[in-house]
């Protein structure tokens, strides 16, 4: 039986209070946490963010602030260990600054300890850096999704976020990119299971990706599509806060997505499965999206950071058999058997291929 979650799910809404995207906001962050007057807060980061931004340091051990490093990868056990840690020192606030297990982990403790969060992403690599959910890695391999708490405010400094390795970049655009067939599964199971849809979280989920569908000359070099990417991931996470899950953002894709870190072992970035797996979702809608969409991953190089595996149809079959266990969610995979599916993998794999090799030669990287 499906689970219509959206139905039955009433939540209050968080919605950050501040939301600041722009160079420097590192030290405008510093700055409202003078202003907010927090007694004492708890600073989370890695040892690597420390050596980008040096000042974090000395502002997480003024007054009686403390700093906490995190461990890459939060597998459940260790996050519960954490929030343990972390309670017996009573902090007012935390902070986190760096990428996705460092604001999983603050996301995740903040719900727990129900106290207010502050983010400072320097990575743009996936809409969890203002969603209500995080992904944690489970004993038996699989990852979760978990509820965890919004951000009271977020900071987005979009000169640190701009000079991360680009293909953090790349998969936030394919996170981005997969609200589109997020939202045709959940309309496709609004007509066959009468699931509900909360309409404003559509629009927003809508937003976001219509926003770099329609962006003039993309290109991650481009200081106004890094905010724009940046503004949509945000965007993409309030959404799920007003779904009261991820439905906005989270269809077949991502259960192909999540199929595929089972069969490879995650060794590949969420954001590059899902633009892939996106594009042959839309090909087996045959929505009027899937040229628009291939166009802009192609002209914009988003093709050449995917690892030739993914191409593979053999694991992809693989990949089929288990996606449709990983999450009791209605979607196309409902609607379609194996063999044409993955006629439809191939058949874009292939149009992939001829997109790339006869790109213009002016396209940013395509291969």
């Amino acid at each position: 039986m499906t689970d219509h979650s959206t139905r039955s799910i009433e939540i209050p809404k968080y919605i950050p209070k501040y939301i600041i995207v722009k160079p420097q906001a590192v030290e405008a962050m510093i700055a409202f946490l003078e202003m907010m007057r927090f007694g004492r807060v708890c600073f989370a980061t890695q040892e690597n963010i420390l050596d980008i931004i040096p000042e974090l340091e000395e502002v997480a051990h003024r007054k009686n602030n403390f700093l906490f490093l995190v461990q890459e990868r939060p597998y459940l056990n260790r996050l519960m260990t954490t929030v343990e840690i972390i309670h017996t020192e009573k902090p007012d606030a935390l902070v986190g600054v760096g990428g996705g297990s460092v604001l999983d982990t603050v996301k995740f403790i903040g719900h727990i300890l129900n106290i207010p969060i502050i983010l400072l992403p320097t990575l743009a690599s996936n809409d969890g850096i203002c969603s209500p959910v995080v992904s944690v890695r489970l004993d038996n391999g699989r990852s979760d999704s978990l509820r965890a708490r919004m951000p009271f405010a977020l900071f987005a400094d979009t000169k640190i976020i701009s000079d991360a390795p680009k293909k953090y970049l790349f998969a936030g655009l394919g996170d981005v990119i997969s609200n589109i067939t997020a939202i045709l599964d959940w309309e496709l199971s609004t007509q066959q299971t009468g699931e509900q849809i909360d309409y404003f979280s559509r629009i927003l989920s809508v937003m976001s990706y219509k926003s770099l569908l329609n962006f003039k000359d993309a290109s991650i070099d481009n200081e106004n599509f890094v905010e724009t990417l940046v503004d949509a991931l945000i965007t993409s996470g309030i959404s799920m806060e007003y779904a009261g899950n991820s439905r906005s953002a989270s269809g077949s894709e991502h259960m192909l997505s999540h199929a595929a870190d089972v069969v490879f072992g995650a060794p590949f970035l969420h954001g590059h499965q899902t633009g892939f797996y996106t594009c042959v979702i839309l090909k087996a809608y045959g929505d009027e999206l899937y040229e628009r969409t291939l166009q802009l991953l192609c002209d914009i190089g988003f093709f050449s950071f995917l690892p030739e595996e993914l191409f593979d149809s053999n694991r992809f079959a693989e990949i089929l058999r288990l996606a449709r266990s990983i999450r009791d969610r209605y979607t196309i995979l409902n609607t379609l058997d194996d063999n044409q599916l993955l006629k439809t993998f191939e058949d874009t794999v292939s149009e992939i291929r001829y997109a790339l090799s006869h790109s213009d030669s002016k396209s940013k990287s395509c291969r």
